[in-house]
């Protein structure tokens, strides 16, 4: 079976009982609603961990113009990334160390050192997604297509219910709470608590002046 884009909404239409067979040159209402609640599905799914399935670790190339900023170097951003960098490194492979003295406008990371690397997540092609995930993604897509195809509020709250938990538990609970417990629990061991905290140790500062914690920097 191809697991694609289609195939997975016709999985989600199925699951809510709208027996449909969604493709990208289908009617155009039905793609209209399928692509709005896709990208709402899969922006909400991606964001709510550090997936280890979405996430990638590139170097970064210095732009060729020095900044204006006090700053030594701009790096770009991957421009397929979802959300802020992860983690800003310095060094990255068996022992990655943490770029410490950063600044960070908009796509750009501005530092003194000229090689860095930034780990992102990304939108992978859903062919490569764990089917425990997969499955997940499915049931929150249902919700997101229940109103919008069957004007049936309480079906997208039972689906999401089912995908995400209970309100209280923001997005910590249901099928993507057991997910993220996995996910967490499959990290190696005896990494150090700078190497997996997300953008650990980065500062606020102008020209690599530390100033506290990572997130005074954004």
């Amino acid at each position: 079976m191809i697991i694609d884009k289609a195939s997975i909404v016709n999985m989600a239409l199925s699951e809510i009982g709208h027996f449909t067979t969604f493709s990208q040159d289908d009617d155009p209402d039905l793609t209209d609603a399928v692509n709005q609640s896709w990208q709402r599905a899969i922006d909400r799914c991606v964001s709510l961990g550090d997936w280890k399935d979405f996430r990638r670790t590139r170097k970064l190339n210095p732009l060729s113009d020095a900044p204006e900023t006090g700053w030594a170097y701009a790096h770009a951003l991957p421009g397929d990334r979802v959300g802020p960098p992860l983690k800003i490194m310095r060094s990255a492979g068996q022992s990655p160390e943490p770029l410490r003295n950063f600044d960070r406008e908009g796509s750009l990371i501005l530092s003194n050192e000229r090689n860095i690397w930034a780990r992102c997540k990304v939108i992978t092609e859903p062919a490569t997604w764990d089917p425990g995930w997969r499955d997940a993604f499915v049931t929150a897509l249902a919700g997101y297509l229940a109103v919008p195809l069957l004007q049936n509020g309480d079906m997208k709250a039972e689906k999401h219910r089912e995908a995400f938990g209970t309100p209280s538990q923001e997005g910590a609970g249901g099928k993507f709470g057991r997910l993220l417990a996995q996910d967490k629990a499959s990290a190696p061991l005896g990494s150090s608590i700078a190497n997996a905290e997300p953008l650990s140790g980065a500062h606020e500062g102008y020209g690599g002046r530390c100033a506290g914690d990572w997130h005074g920097a954004f």
